[in-house]
């Protein structure tokens, strides 16, 4: 179900397009079946009109239908389906990438380290040892390349949990994966799981949230802490 919406989603305005011009198609077969049933003089023309005429309703129908089906799809059900947002391709911020300033007897490139202000360690909001924390990496350290990140999901009646990032000053949060099995200090979303490839970000500060649900769909208080990302 989880392609089908993807794919629903992606292909949103091709398949639309699919949709007018065989409708289109098909009111215009109606039409000339229209004129050939009301010019018929015979019983067979009229027969063989109105089954056309007939077979093109149904056809005009069903694209109608197949219209509302792929909106409700896209616009309602994609919105509200669990992990649909899981694994974008992250995006480079062109505005975020350090500038270099000219030194009057020579133009240097300072490293990240040195563009980078001292990075202010936070207490992680929302998190309850033993319940729902990460166990790695810790608030406020600095990582690099791929890393498995770790925790604990340790809630009565666990519905799922998945776990974001997004930058300081950021409204959007992206989903690196999800999870649905109590876990204690350990790779989230799973044995073999919770990689997750830091090369392919911008260098610098970052927020990591642990968001958890219960299986009537209550949402616990989001574990969440800052990290620095570097180069590799």
């Amino acid at each position: 179900m989880e392609e089908v919406l993807r794919f629903l989603k992606t292909y949103e305005i091709p398949i639309y397009i699919v949709i007018g011009v065989g409708a289109l198609w098909i009111l215009r077969k109606m039409a000339v079946a229209w004129r050939e049933l009301r010019s018929s003089l015979f019983g067979l023309e009229r027969e063989n009109a109105q089954r056309r005429f007939t077979s093109g309703l149904t056809g005009f129908a069903f694209m109608v239908l197949f219209a509302i089906s792929e909106f409700i799809l896209v616009s309602i059900v994609y919105p509200d389906f669990p992990n649909t947002q899981m694994l974008p391709t992250a995006t480079l911020q062109i505005l975020a990438t350090p500038t270099i300033t000219l030194q009057p007897a020579a133009v240097t490139t300072p490293t990240t380290d040195e563009l980078a202000p001292t990075l202010e360690v936070v207490e992680p909001g929302g998190c309850v040892p033993g319940q729902i924390a990460w166990t790695f990496p810790e608030a406020g350290a600095t990582i690099q390349g791929e890393v498995i990140l770790r925790g604990t999901v340790n809630v009565p009646n666990l519905g799922f949990y998945q776990y974001e990032f997004t930058q300081p000053g950021a409204t959007t949060w992206t989903t690196i994966a999800a999870g649905e099995s109590p876990i204690i200090d350990q790779p989230l979303g799973g044995e073999g799981s919770g990689r997750w490839d830091t090369s392919l970000l911008m260098p610098g500060d970052y927020l990591l949230r642990l968001v958890v649900r219960d299986n009537a769909n209550n949402v616990f208080p989001a574990c969440i802490l800052n990290i620095r990302i570097i180069a590799p």
